[in-house]
């Protein structure tokens, strides 16, 4: 893949492929602070050498310069200047005894990594605890462009990331376990989850997404397996779909453990063209006739508006075992197909509560 960005800050780390865990964060609220007397460290300066054929040499150079960074007294800059670098996957990790900038100032090419035949994450964020992430760009990943796990208080905004619209796995960015994370301002293309959100995660804010191609936004999929944690708070709003596959999307597993999710909003989104705009659902992943054992409760979709492919603009499909309730407001969804078809609203197990205009109108649900 090709990391690119005139300017990219991340107060913590920017790791790429393999990641363990990493240092301890500046507040992303003090920005110049971080910006003064900062020790910089060149990694041209340290044995990382610009063109082809210096993946292996140049991995072994910039952990070495990291290390340096991570110990530095002052808090420190790693910057690569512009050129292109090629860089075989490596291993940046903390504690650091200050915060870090790590700095693309053009191109960073990564080889593709994979473990047992399947490919990595490109970027992950793991642990780490406030951290910002702004003017990036990522471009044709092996799987996710990034994984945000474990971690606190982690903010991106002004992301660019894209892969064709038929590459699997090509999450956009995932985020797991991890609490106050918020995405934002950005345009994602890809061929799978524009963003996800798994399992274990608290007060998660999507906001001004350009989502498309892709398989829409997504909480889940929910309940694979047995050791995942409970969800709360998210918050999706003011963003744009465009040719997506779903738009605003709940997905958990059938025969999953039991687990909670709550308090999640999709609110103010405009829908151009996409497939499935409103989608919940429970019977996701197998064929299992065990039901989902998922429970939702304050479910909330409000102003949703635009077009539809499908006669199925919403599809509420929830567990036999708990129905789950859902509030729908202010939806506005004009078929646009090229068949001639009925519009539908798709129910089942679903106790649902309605304000405002409901276009396609409501239906009673199946049991």
């Amino acid at each position: 893949m090709a990391i690119q960005g005139k300017y990219v800050r991340i107060s913590l780390l920017l790791s790429l492929a393999l990641i363990s865990c990493v240092a301890n964060g500046a507040d992303h609220l003090a920005p110049r602070r971080l910006l003064t007397n900062l020790c910089t460290f060149d990694v041209t300066n340290h044995g990382v050498k610009a063109g082809a054929g210096n993946c292996k040499q140049n991995a072994v150079a910039l952990t070495k310069v990291w290390v340096q960074a991570c110990q530095s007294v002052a808090p420190a800059k790693v910057l690569i200047p512009p050129g292109t670098f090629e860089m075989s996957p490596v291993l940046l990790e903390g504690p650091c005894k200050n915060p870090i900038i790590f700095e693309i100032q053009e191109e960073l090419s990564m080889d593709k990594a994979h473990v047992s035949g399947h490919p990595v994450n490109s970027i992950k964020f793991c642990k780490v605890t406030n951290t910002v992430l702004s003017g990036f760009t990522s471009l044709n990943p092996p799987a996710f462009h990034m994984h945000v796990v474990g971690s606190t208080n982690f903010t991106a905004h002004s992301l660019t990331i894209t892969a064709p619209d038929d590459s699997p796995n090509t999450d956009g960015m995932h985020i797991s376990t991890s609490c106050n994370v918020k995405v934002l301002n950005s345009k994602i293309g890809t061929g799978d989850d524009c963003v996800s959100v798994g399992q274990g995660n608290t007060d998660v804010t999507i906001s001004g997404i350009q989502c498309g191609p892709g398989h829409g936004i997504s909480v889940g999929s929910l309940g694979k397996y047995k050791d995942e944690k409970n969800v709360n708070k998210v918050l999706v709003t003011d963003c744009k779909f465009i040719g997506t596959d779903n738009g605003a999307r709940i997905k958990t597993w059938l025969n999953s453990p039991n687990l909670k999710a709550t308090g999640i909003t999709f609110q103010n989104l405009v829908m151009d063209m996409v497939k499935n705009p409103i989608v919940i659902n429970q019977e996701y992943g197998s064929k299992s006739p065990v039901p989902s054992n998922v429970l939702l409760s304050d479910i909330h979709f409000r102003n949703i508006t635009g077009t539809s492919i499908s006669d199925a603009a919403v599809s509420v499909v929830c567990s036999k075992k708990f129905p789950c309730c859902v509030d729908m407001a202010n939806i506005d969804l004009v078929y646009k197909g090229t068949e001639k078809l009925d519009k539908k609203f798709e129910c089942a197990n679903a106790k649902l509560t309605f304000a405002g205009k409901q276009n396609p109108a409501p239906c009673p649900c199946r049991r």
